[in-house]
């Protein structure tokens, strides 16, 4: 059973991008991205620094950490500082992912030492507005540093975006073009595969209702990728905010078994509560094998 749990886990991750290796650059490390199922490019968010900088500017000072939890002690975190100064927002990230502590065999299949498999992302942005808030732009770069037991490798990674303000229709469109990277040590020789993507995003607040709309489209740009994400922000009362997304990703995780397992696969669910000092997230993540994703997050302005 634990087996089972892992292997859904890790084709998860996988499934998630597309892609068979640095699962790390398009994983979800805060109850934002993971309640909103990779949406809110175009939304002003925790992880903005990596869907789209752009949306990373910001007037106040903020510190951000995150933790997501998958089965299997499979988890994520990050630790963020967002600095505003006069020529633009400054961000520095750490993030990390571990895959678990594994049992390690020799050829002759006798018990070895155990090891770990991980990796860690370390980034610096910035994020400028134009034209009296109508335009945004923001870039970020980092090295992305993946161990596998006594094997490691190392990338250059790089993200930029802009987006366009139309206040006259309460609509945030954006472009950016994520994990575009230089190899700068691998694991072998064999051919990487580096989830680079061009990600297309809109956000329309509505005139009726205390919900803004996100779409999301992302297109990989070595393979053949295309998903689409939908989510939402509710505002509500007393500065909390409800968050929701799914993805396209939910058709290939039908059961065809359960129907209550199928409405709710690849479906996301979070809460932020706001105060004068704290901004406390919650998160959850349901997808088709049954289990689902914790994250919590917490925010201190400075």
């Amino acid at each position: 059973m634990k087996s089972l749990i892992i292997l859904n886990v890790i084709l998860l991750i996988v499934v998630r991008i597309n892609a068979t290796s640095y699962d790390a650059l398009n994983s979800w490390y805060h109850p934002h991205t993971l309640a909103m199922v990779g949406s809110g490019a175009s939304i002003h968010i925790a992880e903005s620094d990596r869907l789209n900088p752009s949306l990373m500017f910001s007037k106040e000072q903020l510190l951000t950490i995150g933790y997501v939890q998958y089965p299997a002690n499979i988890s994520s975190q990050m630790a963020q500082i967002v600095l505003p100064r006069n020529y633009g927002t400054l961000g520095g990230t750490i993030r990390h992912i571990s895959y678990g502590i594994f049992e390690g065999f020799d050829n002759k299949g006798s018990p070895t030492t155990n090891f770990s498999a991980g990796d860690s992302w370390v980034t610096i942005s910035i994020a400028k507005q134009l034209f009296s808030g109508k335009l945004h732009w923001g870039a970020s770069t980092g090295f992305l540093f993946s161990n596998l037991g006594e094997y490691s490798s190392t990338l250059l990674t790089g993200t930029s975006g802009i987006s366009l303000n139309l206040a006259k229709y309460n609509i945030l469109a954006g472009l950016a073009i994520r994990n575009l990277a230089i190899s700068i040590k691998d694991y072998s020789s064999a051919e990487i595969n580096i989830p680079a993507i061009l990600n297309l995003s809109l956000a329309k607040r509505l005139a009726y209702l205390p919900l803004r709309m996100a779409l999301d489209i992302d297109l990989g740009l070595y393979n053949q990728l295309k998903t689409f994400h939908l989510g939402g922000v509710f505002e509500l009362p007393y500065n909390t905010q409800i968050r929701f997304g799914t993805s396209s990703q939910r058709i290939e995780q039908l059961s065809q078994i359960n129907l209550i397992r199928d409405i709710l696969t690849d479906t996301g669910l979070g809460i932020t509560i706001t105060t004068h000092q704290y901004i406390i997230d919650i998160g959850t993540y349901i997808y088709g094998t049954g289990g689902s994703v914790i994250a919590i997050g917490l925010g201190l302005k400075l």
